[in-house]
């Protein structure tokens, strides 16, 4: 048995998963997350901003007191789209290691993909024939078997990046919807068909609009994991939201990260979008994701 500590260090949220490792099975200690948005204003300026640095340090700082209680023996750090994308990604990487000792590792579009596959395999009443769907601050991934293999498409869309593109407030006009929606659809060139998988959401997009769906009063991932949501409550949550202020979306949802209030409605857009596109009916939510599966193919 070992203790490992997994950092993901994401467009949008930057999260931390402390687990007990045995023979490939994982035990949690310890798991939470920070809304850091570390690709805030990346299209502009293609760079990660002094202010984004200074959120994601003061959470990195912050994570390694609670590793530190638990006496973690290593610490697995990864970077995803925000630091594939930023022109002074490597810079920011020399920063952590000789602040805080950490090797942070950049992930291809591929490998994120496959160690999200990972980390939501590990939950053994999965059948085959399964669609996994991360969707990021930056980038989304679909996750798919084919001939006993994984595949990962890999798309330059996420929550943060739409919403500095087209949702720039809510409500939103019909002008800024039908413009996110077109480049939604334009964007998912997949030629596989997906109309009969099991579509798997993951990440904080999925589990945040989980626990607003079982109306959670303060949010529990041991609750939403597994839960099944149907297309039409979908349609009908995204209907809502697109015409409520971010203030009122914040405070109609009691387990919602605050945080999240301003990039819920794209996401919300987003996977419905790939309901409607693959025609599926039902999306089921996992909480187990590129963390687990971080610290799976490690150990």
């Amino acid at each position: 048995m070992v203790v490992v500590a997994g950092i993901d260090c994401g467009s949008n949220s930057t999260r931390l998963l402390v687990s007990e490792v045995n023979n490939g099975e994982i035990k949690k200690l310890y798991k939470t997350h920070n809304v850091t948005k570390t690709s805030e204003g990346l299209e502009d300026s293609n760079k990660i901003s002094t202010d984004s640095k200074k959120r994601l340090f003061k959470v990195l700082r912050g994570y390694l007191r609670e590793i530190e209680k638990y006496q973690a023996s290593q610490i697995l750090c990864i970077g995803t789209a925000v630091f594939r994308d930023a022109e002074n990604s490597e810079e920011i990487i020399e920063e952590i290691k000789q602040k805080f000792d950490i090797n942070l590792k950049v992930l291809s579009g591929e490998e994120e993909g496959q160690t999200t596959s990972i980390g939501v395999l590990s939950d053994r009443d999965l059948n085959d024939n399964f669609l996994i769907v991360d969707i990021g601050g930056r980038s989304t991934e679909l996750i798919y078997d084919n001939k006993k293999k994984i595949h990962v498409e890999s798309f330059n869309l996420g929550v943060v990046s739409l919403n500095e593109s087209f949702l720039s407030h809510n409500p939103l006009t019909k002008t800024e919807e039908e413009s996110a929606i077109e480049f939604i659809n334009n964007n998912f060139n997949v030629y596989e068909n997906f109309t009969n998988r099991e579509l798997i959401g993951v990440a904080g997009t999925f589990t945040s609009i989980a626990s607003i769906y079982l109306n959670q009063q303060k949010y529990n991932e041991e609750e939403i994991h597994f839960q099944k949501i149907d297309f039409d409550w979908m349609e009908s949550f995204y209907n809502k939201i697109k015409s409520m202020t971010v203030a009122q979306i914040i405070a109609s949802f009691n387990s919602l990260d605050p945080k999240r209030g301003i990039t819920l409605t794209g996401g919300a857009l987003l996977i419905l979008s790939i309901m409607k596109k693959f025609k599926i009916n039902e999306l089921k939510v996992s909480k187990s994701d590129i963390l687990e599966g971080l610290i799976l193919k490690n150990y």
